[in-house]
C-alpha cells in the first residue's frame, strides 16, 4: 500500500503526503534499490534463527571479526528474547541474507558495552531504541548485496513503527557510516571507538530519528523506500519467541552459556513493562 492510500503508523499518525525524494542513490543500478527484490521474512522457527546466526558467524569468522566457537554461531546477548526479530532473505536452500532488530530490554543494548552513557542519555529524553545488528550476506555480488540491505532496512524501518520506537541505532565500521547517513538519514552520536564485542574493531555510532526524519518533505531514497512499501505488523507476529523451552538444548543456548555465563533455556528473560509494546495482529 503506498502513502496516497492512507496509510498510518502503529500510533495512527498519517503519512507524510510529500512524495519528493532525493535520489542519492542514482548512480546504483535500479534492481539494486527495488524494495519487491530480494524477499524477506521475520524467522518464526529455531531452525531458522540458527541458520541466520550460522551464516553471522562464517562472515564473521572470515572477516577475523570473531573468535571461532564449537556450536558455529554467534549473536549478542541483548539480541536473544521476546523483543528481538530476526530478518532473513533466502538464497537457494539457504539462508542468503539477515540481521537482527532487538528493542531496548532490561538487559540493554549491544552498543551499552561501549555507548552506555550516550544511550542513556536518549533514554532519559525518552527515547525508546530499537538495535540493528548482526549483519550478513552470502553473496560477493556487490548490487545484490545494496538490494538485500535496502529490503532488510525496509523491515527494521516498519518493526521500529509498529512497536512505537523513536530511534534507530547501529554501530557500523567508519567505512559505511556514509551509506546508513546519506540513504536513510542516520546521524553520529557519540564519537567513534573501538569495539570490544568485533575483536576491537573500530566503530561510528549511528542513530534515526524515526519519525522526525519520516516526517520531512525530502527523504533520502532507502528511507522513502522503506515509507512507500510498508510492512505489516502481522509480518512480525509470529515471529521466533525465544522461549526458555524452545532454547534449551539449541546451539543458542550453548553458545550463550559458554561464552556469557548465561542459561537462556533456564528462566524467562525479565519481561519489559510499560517499553513492550505489543504487536497488533
Amino acid at each position: 500500500m503506498k502513502v496516497s492510500d492512507n496509510s498510518k503508523t502503529a500510533s495512527g499518525q498519517a503519512w507524510p503526503e510529500s512524495k519528493t525524494v532525493i535520489d542519492i542513490t542514482a548512480r546504483l543500478p535500479r534492481s539494486a534499490v527495488r524494495s519487491s527484490e530480494p524477499p524477506c521474512s521475520c524467522a518464526t522457527s529455531l531452525e531458522q534463527v540458527e541458520s541466520a546466526w550460522r551464516l553471522v558467524y562464517q562472515r564473521y569468522s572470515q572477516m577475523g571479526l570473531i573468535d571461532e566457537n564449537s556450536f558455529g554461531i554467534h549473536a549478542a546477548p541483548a539480541a536473544v528474547g521476546h523483543h528481538a526479530a530476526v530478518i532473513w532473505g533466502p538464497e537457494g536452500p539457504e539462508v542468503g541474507y539477515t540481521m537482527t532488530l532487538f528493542r531496548d530490554n532490561p538487559m540493554g543494548l549491544a552498543l551499552d558495552s561501549v555507548y552506555g552513557r550516550h544511550l542513556d542519555e536518549l533514554r532519559r529524553k525518552g527515547g525508546r531504541l530499537l538495535e540493528v545488528g548482526m549483519l550478513a550476506d552470502r553473496r560477493q555480488s556487490a548490487s545484490r548485496g545494496v538490494g538485500a540491505l535496502f529490503s532488510m532496512m525496509r523491515w527494521a524501518i516498519h518493526y521500529g513503527l509498529h512497536t512505537d520506537l523513536t530511534d534507530i541505532v547501529i554501530g557500523v565500521h567508519p567505512r559505511h557510516a556514509q551509506f546508513y547517513e546519506r540513504c536513510y538519514g542516520f546521524g553520529k552520536f557519540a564519537p567513534p571507538t573501538s569495539y570490544p564485542l568485533v575483536r576491537n574493531n573500530p566503530v561510528v555510532p549511528l542513530r534515526l530519528r524515526l519519525r522526525e526524519e519520516l516526517a520531512k518533505d525530502e527523504l533520502p531514497r532507502g528511507l522513502a523506500d522503506a515509507r512507500d512499501n510498508p510492512v505489516p505488523a502481522s509480518a512480525f507476529s509470529h515471529r521466533f519467541a525465544f522461549e526458555p523451552e524452545q532454547l534449551r538444548d539449541s546451539a543458542i543456548e550453548g553458545f550463550l552459556k559458554d561464552r556469557y555465563g548465561i542459561d537462556p533455556g533456564r528462566e524467562p528473560a525479565p519481561r519489559l513493562a510499560d517499553r513492550d509494546i505489543a504487536l497488533s495482529a
